[in-house]
């Protein structure tokens, strides 16, 4: 992926390239530099999706967010060297391999991203991240991160709520406007080179659906990144789980009268998310303007 043309960044000593050449890329591995990927949510599904289920359990909407795709044959050195990432919550994944990030006390807002030595104080800790982790770096955290072994990981950043200003807004302008933004799926166009296998018993949810108030007939007003849909009062229970992205047993959905819509609209579908998906046009892709 890193060699196929989308976005990636080199990060070695706090020197990036930012528009390296596969030749390059390759290099940097060999190094022990940190190769990144900005964004690749947008052409990996999966990881969207697990965008959206923080973004409805945990955080909430009106917030930019980013990823970050980590690829480290780790020989013990620093790509970022200590640094902050400003009023954002990050949230890390490791997939493969392990990686050693120490953290200290929150710094004062304003402090410069890169810190050139390490505050004095107590409050540092160092801890090893290894498959299957899941790590929450809470805003103005300073840290550096050593990886010693190959390490592939995830960051997911979110930045502070900027909700829209409610000066004039109607109540239900205000409602649609959250709807719209917990709903958003910002995954790319394009060809899906190893679609999953369908099931018979399995049901997964295709893009966020956000349950709404009740509309004039006593249904569900549902959102989603397509539009708007209306299903039937029956359904309630089940909608309002949908957006965080379940997956769910077809045979629950079958006991649910009133969702064929879901199916007809393709909110719910018998496929999982892909685990790739190759972009008709990279050069639209968002993570190009981290270069």
């Amino acid at each position: 992926m890193a060699c196929s043309g989308l976005p990636v960044q080199i990060a070695a000593a706090r020197r990036y390239d930012r528009r390296p050449d596969p030749a390059a890329i390759a290099g940097a591995l060999r190094r022990g530099d940190t190769v990144f990927m900005p964004q690749v949510h947008q052409v990996l599904p999966r990881v969207a999706r697990l965008m959206v289920a923080l973004r409805a359990l945990v955080l909430g909407p009106f917030r930019e967010e980013y990823s970050f795709l980590f690829l480290v044959q780790g020989r013990g050195r620093e790509g970022m060297g200590l640094h902050h990432d400003g009023p954002v919550d990050g949230f890390w994944l490791q997939l493969a391999g392990r990686r050693t990030v120490t953290t200290g006390p929150r710094v004062a807002p304003g402090t410069p991203a890169d810190l050139d030595t390490t505050p004095a104080g107590r409050g540092w800790a160092a801890v090893d991240l290894t498959p299957g982790t899941l790590f929450y770096l809470p805003p103005w955290t300073p840290h550096r991160v050593v990886c010693r072994a190959r390490s592939l990981a995830l960051s997911l950043t979110w930045s502070p709520p900027r909700p829209p200003r409610a000066t004039g807004a109607t109540a239900e302008q205000i409602v649609r406007a959250r709807a719209r933004s917990l709903a958003a799926w910002d995954v790319a166009e394009g060809r899906v080179p190893a679609p999953p296998r369908r099931r018979r018993d399995r049901l997964w949810t295709q893009v966020p659906a956000v349950a709404g108030a009740a509309d004039g007939r006593g249904g569900v007003r549902l959102w989603t990144c397509d539009g708007v849909l209306d299903v039937p009062r029956e359904a309630r229970p089940l909608v309002r789980r949908l957006a965080a992205m379940p997956a769910l047993p077809r045979a629950t959905v079958r006991a649910r009268p009133g969702l064929a819509p879901l199916l007809a609209h393709g909110v719910l579908g018998d496929q999982d998310l892909p685990l790739r998906v190759v972009p008709a046009d990279p050069g639209a892709l968002d993570g190009w303007r981290f270069a």
